[in-house]
Order: structure tokens, then sequence, then C-alpha cells
């Protein structure tokens, strides 16, 4: 903490004394993130953009102490639960938690809400809480299958379809657009859906395990990139180099793959980006702006200019948002650029 920092809390303390409480309330912005634990690149990109925004943030406000801390549940409900519990009885300000089931939550909402604590749900909403962080997964889904429609060629197109896990809500909304969006067009058969698990082991034995049974497979669709570089691998060591892959996250690695290779389509989440996004959120409330319910973030379809151009001579809707692969990387690699502190100065 600065000198300053310092003045500024003793300062705080002294004001709430003589009945003054605005610097004690405004003085420090205390944020935890409890995440399901998934070991993929994307969360390490929202662990280290969250950790470089909350250091960012900390720094331009000379008058706020910003702190963070984030949490994994390594794929353990149980772990999650015991997590909120433990959190809220340190009573930071702003929770982020990105639930395994919404559904386990609901009292534990009501618990930090009556100790003043903001919740912020994850990806999946909550009617129950402050705020829920959500992706416009159905949209993204659907332009990820109407992508596929016009990238396919108009010949007969098989696709297997990778889903989350059962009875989460994000993965269910994805896969529902994206079935909406192959639905557009009559050439394309699904020939295989099957869940994952958010797990790259299990990924990369469906892919195999499809490459066998549908030796006429075009592509793989998935609903996150984590399934993608297990099913590119499988595919290049079974020699099918002209297998198709339609993503959903914005992971930089996979995005590079764009440029003439065989990732066709992608969804610019990025966790860097929603990693810096989080404490601007969080710091937003703090100043006591006034957000959304359903905070709904902004993630553009990712395509290369190649295949735009290719997909928008097939039918493709010219007033879909399409950002193409080098405006897409510094975006996802600079979160600052939209969510640093300049952003609400």
């Amino acid at each position: 903490m600065t000198i300053l920092k310092k003045m500024t809390a003793t300062l705080a303390v002294a004001g709430g004394l003589m009945g003054t409480t605005a610097l004690a309330d405004e003085g420090t912005l205390d944020i935890v993130f409890i995440n399901d634990g998934h070991v993929a690149p994307y969360h390490v990109a929202w662990l280290s953009g969250f950790e470089d925004a909350i250091a960012a943030y900390d720094e331009a406000f000379s008058d706020l102490e910003v702190t963070g801390r984030w949490l994994s549940a390594e794929g353990s409900l149980e772990k999650m639960i015991q997590q909120a519990e433990v959190t809220i009885n340190e009573k930071p300000d702003v929770m982020f938690v990105n639930a395994i089931n919404v559904d386990a939550f609901e009292p534990l909402v009501a618990k930090a809400q009556a100790e003043g604590i903001t919740w912020i749900a994850v990806h999946s909403p909550m009617e129950s809480a402050d705020y829920s962080f959500t992706l416009g997964d159905v949209t993204n889904g659907r332009n990820q299958g109407l992508a596929m429609c016009a990238l396919s060629g108009g010949e007969p197109f098989q696709v297997g379809v990778m889903l989350g896990q059962a009875g989460n809500p994000s993965g269910e909304a994805r896969r529902q657009g994206i079935l909406e969006g192959i639905s557009s067009c009559d050439n394309i058969e699904v020939v295989a859906e099957q869940p994952a698990d958010w797990d790259t082991v299990k990924a990369q034995s469906i892919a195999e395990n499809w490459l066998t049974q549908f030796p006429d497979l075009d592509a793989i669709s998935g609903v996150t990139d984590g399934y993608m570089y297990p099913a590119i691998a499988v595919a290049q060591n079974s020699g099918r180099d002209d297998l198709q892959f339609y993503g959903y996250d914005g992971d930089v690695p996979i995005i590079q793959q764009m440029e003439g290779g065989n990732v066709m389509a992608d969804i610019l989440l990025s966790g860097t980006r929603e990693g810096w996004n989080f404490v601007q959120m969080a710091y937003r409330i703090h100043k006591g702006e006034e957000l959304d319910k359903v905070y709904d973030f902004f993630t553009p379809l990712v395509l290369s200019e190649a295949n735009h151009e290719k997909a928008l001579a097939n039918g493709f809707p010219e007033d879909i948002e399409v950002f193409y692969v080098d405006r897409a990387l510094e975006v996802a690699t600079k979160g600052y650029l939209e969510f640093g502190p300049d952003s609400v100065q």
C-alpha cells in the first residue's frame, strides 16, 4: 500500500469515528472470483487478466485500494460451496461466482446479500443474484452454426457437436444456438452430439471415436475452445487435414489457426478480456453506477476476411458483426484497451 493510500485509510477510520463514513466506504474495493476450476488455456488467461486488472486499478486510483482473490473449486461442487461460505464470512465487496450448479448456490446468495456483498453470477444467470454476467450464448451459438452453413459448400456435410456438462445453463444455451444456426441449411447432418463435461481428456476420446465411427465427418463443433486443442491434434495424427473446426471462446492459439488453417469460426470471448471486464464491472458498481441486472458481454464472431467474404457470397447475414483475425487477436490479448482504468475515468 502506498503512503498516500495509508494516509487515506487512516483518514477513513477517523472519519468513521466522527460519523463521517464516506471515505471508509469508498477507500477499499475487495473482489473475489470463485471459479469452477477448469484447467484450460482460457481459464489461465482469465486469471491473468483478472490479476493484471486488479494491479492496474489499484495503481490508477490513489484514493482506492483494490484487492482481489481468485479461488478454484477444481471441479468440485462441494468445494465451491465451502469456498463461497468462507468468502461470505470474510465480507469482500463483490463476489463473482462461476457456479457449477446454480441451484445449489441460491441460499448462499441471500446470505451474501445480507452481509452487504454484491453477488455476480458468471455465465449462468441467477434471478436472485445482484447481477448476472452473461455471454449471449444462444446468439453466439447460432452465429457459429450460421457460419458453418455458409462455409459448408452446399454439399452433404457431417458434423459432430461436443457439448458442455449436462444441466449447465451456459453450455445448454450454446448447444441450442448452434443447432438453430445449423438448421438454417439442409445440407448439414449432425451425426453426433456428446457432452465432454468441459474436459479436454474426454474431448480427445470423443474425437478419436468420432473419426473412427464417422469416416466421412466434415467438421467438429464445440461449445468451448478447450475441446479444439485435442480434436485438432487427433485429426492431424489421423491424417485428416480436411476436417473443419468451429470453436467458441476466443482463445488466442485457436484464433491464430484461422488464417489459412482449419479453424473456420470462433466466438470472441477471450479470458483476458473477461478478466479485465470483471474488475471494471466491480469498480463501476463500487462507484454507484447503474448497470443492467443482466450484463451481456460483447462477444463478436471471428472469421478470416477470406472466409467472411465466402460466407457472405453464400448467404451469411450481413448484419452479424464479425471481427477479422488481426483485430480479434489485438482485442483478445489487450483487455485494458476496452476495460482498463482509462475506460472509467
